[in-house]
């Protein structure tokens, strides 16, 4: 008698546990169709790469530790990644719609670079000349006195990150109507 209760709560268990597994597979699902979600993974990942291609022009390239290279690199990082988000949310305001990227038209590219590009020049000047929280040794903006780089990728990757993010929350809303996720 003791092993069949033990053999029942063993099943309880197990189906309380898929349960909770499929609540948070739903979550996740939903929550990586978002359109901010998509903008911000892609932003990170791109922007990281990025990122490792030009660090060799900065200052804390010098730094003798891998880890705090690292660090430097994930902090720049994340701050182009948020930035990436809170263009993308006057964008929304602008169109009045969270899911302006699933169709960018040109215009919606060039000021959603655009803003992009105004907030980092605003931040990148006000962190090299105001804090002085790091030097740009070469390929300075003349008058600006920020990375060159800086204002190349915010030319680059804006048009790529919307690219993908597009592409990954449409196969998301796939995924969730055909799935019946909603």
């Amino acid at each position: 008698m003791e092993h069949q209760h033990s053999s029942y709560q063993h099943d309880q268990d197990q189906c309380e546990l898929t349960m909770t597994s499929k609540f948070i597979s739903k979550w996740v699902v939903r929550f990586l169709a978002t359109p901010e979600a998509n903008l911000f993974l892609f932003a990170f990942l791109l922007n990281f790469v990025y990122e490792v291609w030009q660090s060799p022009y900065y200052e804390f390239y010098e730094k003798p530790f891998l880890i705090d290279k690292v660090k430097d690199l994930t902090h720049c990082t994340f701050g182009d990644s948020v930035i990436t988000l809170i263009s993308s949310w006057i964008m929304s305001a602008l169109a009045r719609s969270r899911y302006w990227i699933l169709n960018p038209i040109r215009k919606l590219t060039l000021l959603f670079t655009s803003m992009g590009l105004v907030i980092t020049l605003v931040t990148e000047t006000y962190r090299v000349n105001i804090t002085r929280a790091y030097g740009v040794p070469v390929l300075a903006v003349p008058g600006l006195g920020i990375s060159s780089l800086a204002v190349l990728l915010w030319v680059i990757l804006p048009p790529l990150v919307l690219y993908l993010a597009r592409r990954h929350t449409l196969g998301y809303q796939n995924l969730i109507v055909d799935k019946l996720l909603i």
